[in-house]
């Protein structure tokens, strides 16, 4: 499974995506399951002393002595791995034991934002049925563990479900309380852009239920969507299929062979060129380079663009923002492990064959001019199975890409609206002939005036990436922006300053601890 979607999703994204933290079977069990489960963790442990203090810790929950459990608690749980820490704290947490209660429910908000969050982090990419099953499980997963960690959280403050009688099991509460939170809120909204429909049309309550689901998701950083509209110029990519017409529904072809897909169009592009400067003021000419192929109102085409630069420039970073600027969605490719067949899918006379990234692409996303991302184009080699700059060849061409054979379909397919972007450390070990398809864009590493910028975006991510809302943490002041130019220095990567920016922020998180 990781080999087929390794492509699209990275080895930890699929990890974290398939085996799941433990806490979302123990929230599923009841008091029998638990106690069984408990039974289990209790044989495996190795120690004497272990095995007494969780028979402490066992025995005055039962007894409802929680003064009683604190002790030998903190003791067992010093040195103890993740399925003795949560399957006793979710036992606990069962018993009444308000501390474990409230820990279950910070541990299951942490899962509902890990599991949203590797769900936004993959947003534009380009992926295959296994992929996006394991997606759908982490929304739905993300989901369920909100209303959880509502519930307990509920339940650790002393409220009761209306549904059950005050001595039903605690774990049944939760549950209803999570169920109740989740159901009244969406009800909320509904009930809302219904009243708003009813009065003054339904249109404008649709659209206000719309904003005001984009304002609750809204980040400190501004987010734009593919221009999508009823008269966006489209395009016929796939004209005619030889496939069967089962295997066409069932591959998501029958929704593009023969149908003009539209065209993803540019718009408010000051504010968007602002934006990106903004985040990457060391790539000026690059930005202005590529936005300069842009019109106001008219189909977004980057010509194929080489970012060449040395590790730790941001290219891949600047790529990907430039994409999602403007809602394009795109299929990352990694060159150095990349075969030819990798970006031209297989025939169907092979098992497992499968279509080409073009078509993959088109099927997904119904538009006809998403975007290709590939890293690393310097270290593409050639082995048996080819070379990811073969096909390449004919892709950046325009009339051959017009007309250019998936050998899945075996037809021609218009693939000429892609958006190619590529990045580079060189340009040396690069074939002259790919290379003359491809407008070269050298991006220079930050230098001390632009640490400010790039330590502000920096820090956003972090904030992210820990669960903590920028908008309530203070921004870098004119002392940590000192601290971070000094350690910078004239010019540096903008991984070195990732890992400053990461040491500010646990400096704030010591200082408020001792504080």
């Amino acid at each position: 499974m990781v080999d087929k979607i390794a492509g699209t999703l990275s080895v930890d994204e699929i990890e974290l995506l398939r085996d799941r933290h433990l806490i979302h079977g123990l929230v599923a069990c009841g008091r029998a399951g638990l106690e069984d489960r408990l039974r289990e963790v209790r044989e495996g442990l190795a120690h004497e002393r272990s095995r007494f203090l969780l028979d402490t810790v066992a025995e005055a929950s039962r007894i409802e002595h929680s003064h009683l459990v604190d002790s030998p608690l903190a003791e067992l749980l010093q040195d103890a791995d993740e399925t003795l820490r949560w399957t006793v704290l979710t036992y606990l947490a069962t018993s009444g034991y308000r501390p474990a209660q409230i820990e279950l429910s910070s541990r299951c908000a942490a899962e509902a934002y890990l599991m949203a969050s590797l769900r936004d982090n993959v947003r534009g990419r380009t992926l295959d049925v296994a992929g996006r099953r394991l997606l759908t499980r982490a929304l739905n997963d993300a989901e369920w563990m909100v209303g959880h960690a509502a519930g307990w959280g509920a339940v650790a403050n002393g409220a009761r479900s209306r549904n059950r009688r005050e001595d039903t099991s605690l774990t049944d509460h939760a549950k209803d309380l999570g169920v109740e939170v989740t159901s009244g809120l969406w009800a909320a909204v509904a009930t809302e852009a219904r009243d708003d429909g009813y009065r003054e049309g339904y249109a404008t309550g649709l659209h206000g239920a719309d904003t005001g689901a984009k304002d609750v998701r809204a980040a400190a950083e501004p987010t734009f969507e593919a221009r999508l509209s009823e008269d966006a110029p489209s395009l016929v990519v796939v004209s005619h299929s030889t496939l069967p017409s089962q295997e066409r529904r069932e591959s998501g072809l029958w929704d593009i062979v023969g149908k003009a897909l539209p065209l993803v169009t540019a718009n408010l592009l000051t504010e968007k060129r602002r934006h990106l400067l903004d985040a990457h003021p060391h790539a000026v000419d690059a930005i202005e380079r590529i936005l300069g192929d842009l019109r106001e109102g008219h189909a977004v085409s980057f010509r194929p663009t080489l970012l060449v630069g040395a590790p730790g420039t941001g290219k891949s970073r600047l790529c990907r923002d430039l994409l999602d600027a403007f809602g394009i969605p795109f299929a990352p490719v990694d060159a150095g492990t990349t075969s030819d067949h990798g970006l031209t899918g297989s025939a169907r006379r092979w098992s497992g064959a499968y279509p080409s990234v073009p078509v993959r692409l088109w099927v997904q996303h119904k538009i006809a001019n998403p975007g290709v991302l590939v890293d690393e184009l310097e270290k593409a080699g050639r082995s048996s199975a080819g070379s990811v700059h073969d096909p390449l060849l004919s892709l950046l061409e325009p009339l051959s890409a017009e007309r250019w054979r998936d050998h899945y379909l075996d037809t021609e397919v218009d693939a000429s609206k892609l958006n190619w972007l590529f990045t580079s450390n060189s340009t040396t070990s690069i074939p002259g002939p790919l290379l003359n398809r491809l407008r070269v864009c050298r991006l220079p590493l930050p230098s001390l005036p632009h640490v400010p910028a790039i330590a502000a975006r920096i820090r956003l991510d972090l904030l992210r990436e820990r669960s903590l809302d920028p908008a309530m943490e203070p921004p870098l002041d004119s002392e940590e922006l000192t601290a971070l130019s000094a350690a910078f220095g004239a010019q540096g990567s903008l991984r070195d300053l990732k890992r400053y920016v990461e040491g500010v922020l646990d400096a704030r998180l010591h200082t408020t601890l001792r504080n």
